[in-house]
C-alpha cells in the first residue's frame, strides 16, 4: 500500500476515533459501533488531508499504534471488556520493555513472561492468556505493515492444567432458590439457569425482548451475534410473576434499588451473598451457564446444538464448559462395551 494512501487512512481512523472518545459514556455501545460504521462508509468517499504549514510526519509512536489497534478491533466487534484487557496488557507489556515497536524482538516478550511467572508468580493459565493478547496486536502490526515480523509467532503455547469446574449439583440449585428473599432473586437464578445467559448479557435485557408466549428470547452475545435461547415452564412463571408485581415503569429485565438497571456487577453481588446465606461456595453466575451445558448434555443433547444455545463459535470451548460425571462414562461404558 503507497506510503500517501496509509496517511489518509490513518487520519481517516484518528478522527473515527476523536469522535469515539467523545461518545464513549453519552450514548450505548450499539449506538457507538453504529456510528463508527456510518463514519467509516461515508469518509472513505472523501479525500482527507490535516490542515499543517509543516510536512507530514506519520506518528508510528507505539501509544499511538496501540491506539489504532484498539480502533480496529473495536470496529470488529470486540466487547469493551475485551478491547480493556487487549490495551492493558499491551501496555503493560510496552512499557516494561521501553522500546519502539519495530524493536521488539522475540527474546524481549519471552523474557517478560518469565518476569511475570517467577518474580509476580503469575500462573500458566493467566501468562498464556497474556501471550495471545501480545500475538493479536503484533499480527494486526504485521497484517497493517507497521512492521515486518511478528515477534510472537514463534512463542508457543504455554501449557497450563485444564481443569474442568463443577456445575452446581441438584441440591444446591435447590438452596440457591430456597434462600432468595424475593420475587425478583427466584426468577433471575431461574431465568439464568434456563438460558444459560453470560451475565453481561442478562444485564442488558429488556421486558420488551422476552417472548413469554414460547418461553425464548433474543440476547446480544459477543461479537454482537444475536442467538434465541429458552426458558423452562418453571422461569417463564418465575418471570411473569417477578414482572407482574413491579411497579416501576424501567423497561430494564432486572433492576435493583431505585428501579435502576441491575449491572453486571449487582448480579455477581447478589449471587455472592445468596450463596453465603445458602451455604454453597463458589456461586456466580456462570457456573449456572456451565450446569445447563452439563444437565443438556447428560440428557441427550448433542453438543452442537448446546454450542448454539451458549452463543459458542467454536465446540471446544463447549467441552470446557461441560462436567462429564464418571458415573455417566461408567453407565455408557457398561451400556455400549457388553
Amino acid at each position: 500500500m503507497p506510503i500517501s494512501t496509509k496517511i489518509k487512512m490513518d487520519i481517516r481512523l484518528n478522527i473515527i476515533q476523536a469522535i469515539v472518545n467523545h461518545l464513549v459514556k453519552r450514548v450505548d455501545n450499539e449506538t457507538i459501533n453504529i456510528i463508527q460504521d456510518i463514519l467509516t462508509i461515508e469518509l472513505n468517499n472523501y479525500e482527507l488531508q490535516e490542515r499543517c504549514t509543516q510536512i507530514i510526519v506519520r506518528d508510528n509512536s507505539n501509544e499511538n499504534l496501540l491506539k489504532k489497534y484498539i480502533a480496529t478491533k473495536r470496529v470488529e466487534g470486540a466487547s469493551d471488556a475485551t478491547l480493556k484487557r487487549y490495551k492493558e496488557q499491551n501496555i503493560a507489556l510496552l512499557n516494561y520493555i521501553g522500546k519502539p515497536i519495530k524493536e521488539i524482538t522475540t527474546y524481549d516478550i519471552r523474557f517478560y513472561l518469565s518476569i511475570k511467572r517467577d518474580r509476580d508468580k503469575v500462573s500458566n493459565r493467566t501468562l498464556d492468556g497474556m501471550r495471545r493478547c501480545y500475538n493479536s496486536f503484533f499480527k494486526w502490526l504485521t497484517t497493517e505493515e507497521f512492521i515486518s515480523k511478528n515477534p510472537c509467532a514463534s512463542l508457543s503455547q504455554i501449557k497450563y492444567k485444564k481443569t474442568v469446574k463443577k456445575p452446581y449439583s441438584a441440591t444446591e440449585m435447590e438452596k440457591l432458590r430456597n434462600a432468595c428473599e424475593n420475587a425478583r432473586d427466584l426468577a433471575l437464578v431461574e431465568f439464568l439457569y434456563s438460558t444459560g445467559c453470560r451475565v453481561s448479557e442478562v444485564a442488558q435485557l429488556d421486558i420488551m425482548d422476552i417472548d413469554f408466549e414460547n418461553m425464548q428470547c433474543t440476547v446480544l452475545g459477543k461479537g454482537n451475534k444475536e442467538r434465541i435461547v429458552y426458558m423452562t415452564e418453571v422461569a417463564n412463571m418465575y418471570l411473569q410473576e417477578y414482572i407482574c408485581g413491579r411497579k416501576d415503569f424501567s423497561e430494564a429485565l432486572f433492576i435493583g434499588k431505585g428501579g435502576k438497571r441491575l449491572s453486571k456487577n449487582g448480579i455477581e453481588v447478589l449471587l455472592k451473598r445468596l450463596g453465603k446465606k445458602a451455604n454453597v461456595e463458589n456461586v456466580h453466575p456462570h457456573r449456572y451457564r456451565r450446569t445447563l451445558a452439563t444437565n443438556l448434555l447428560d440428557h441427550g443433547m448433542n453438543i452442537q446444538d448446546v454450542a448454539t444455545i451458549l452463543g459458542h463459535a467454536d465446540l471446544k470451548t463447549t467441552q470446557v464448559y461441560c462436567y462429564i460425571s464418571q458415573k455417566n462414562v461408567q453407565n455408557s461404558y457398561r451400556k455400549f462395551a457388553s
